[in-house]
């Protein structure tokens, strides 16, 4: 047999490489979307304690080594359940403080979790990321005393997919997703259609997890959800019996009337059977 043409080869490698370079665009495209973040970081903790006296910050690291940082806002009942908030993709941690101390007022305290590359933190957002910051939120949490029978993990639009995850790997009361998505590559076929499974690297697949989370799962999806559709948080309530499904006729994604009345109901429902 005789040396294989050069030509053909090259033309085979130049193949290889076209893909691998319009995948990558591909990859760095579908993560400036599901990752468009917000830089806006927590106040200083002097400004902090202006605004709501008994918040304070924390400091803690991820698995892999990045820096980051959470604020408590407590409850008046020290005993009071204390819910991990991960926040959806186009804002920070710090934009949420309203709705803690909202949470918080009503007994339930509140660690607003913050990712890499959000909020003024260090870091590159990706799946695998995010859940290692997820994971080193909830740890930051248990070592202030909390029990995992007062650990709430709370999940709303992307953070959805985070708090699913952290709900497989940490012991906790209750799961709360609001506007959660099926998976991220669901979402994306809108834009690549049956390429999404290839374009989109980061996965966060909830429909797939759901049925496994052993602690009781509540979703709650406005009917007029324009981004993620409300199809989707029907089809995880339907993955696995016992889940608690709320449609909230009127909200939107972004306009979710009644959102923190909800989260006290649901939560006061399995705080009082415990």
């Amino acid at each position: 047999m005789g040396p294989v043409p050069r030509k053909p080869i090259l033309i085979a490698l130049a193949l290889v490489l076209g893909a691998v370079l319009m995948f990558g665009a591909l990859h760095r495209f579908a993560r400036s979307m599901i990752y468009p973040g917000s830089p806006v970081p927590f106040p200083r903790a002097e400004d902090l304690a202006l605004r709501l006296p008994a918040a304070r910050l924390i400091d803690y690291r991820s698995s892999d080594g990045i820096a980051l940082r959470g604020a408590l806002v407590p409850a008046a009942d020290p005993a009071a359940p204390v819910a991990v908030y991960f926040h959806g993709n186009a804002e920070s941690a710090a934009q949420n403080l309203p709705f803690a101390a909202d949470l918080a007022g009503r007994g339930i305290s509140v660690f607003l979790a913050e990712y890499r590359g959000f909020g003024g933190l260090a870091g590159t957002p990706t799946e695998d990321g995010l859940y290692a910051d997820g994971e080193a939120a909830v740890e930051a949490v248990l070592a202030t005393g909390v029990r995992p029978e007062r650990l709430v993990l709370i999940g709303r639009s992307l953070g959805s997919g985070v708090a699913t995850e952290l709900a497989l790997r940490k012991p906790s009361a209750l799961l709360v997703l609001i506007s959660a998505y099926t998976s991220m590559v669901e979402m994306g076929r809108g834009l690549a259609g049956p390429a999404a499974s290839l374009a989109v690297p980061d996965r966060y697949d909830n429909l797939g997890k759901i049925a496994r989370v052993r602690c009781p799962v509540v979703i709650l999806h406005g009917d007029r959800d324009e981004v993620i559709p409300v199809a989707m948080g029907r089809a995880l309530a339907a993955a696995a019996p016992g889940i608690t499904y709320v449609e909230v006729a009127g909200a939107s994604h972004n306009d979710f009337p009644g959102l923190e009345e909800l989260v006290v109901r649901e939560v006061g429902k399995r705080r009082g059977a415990s």
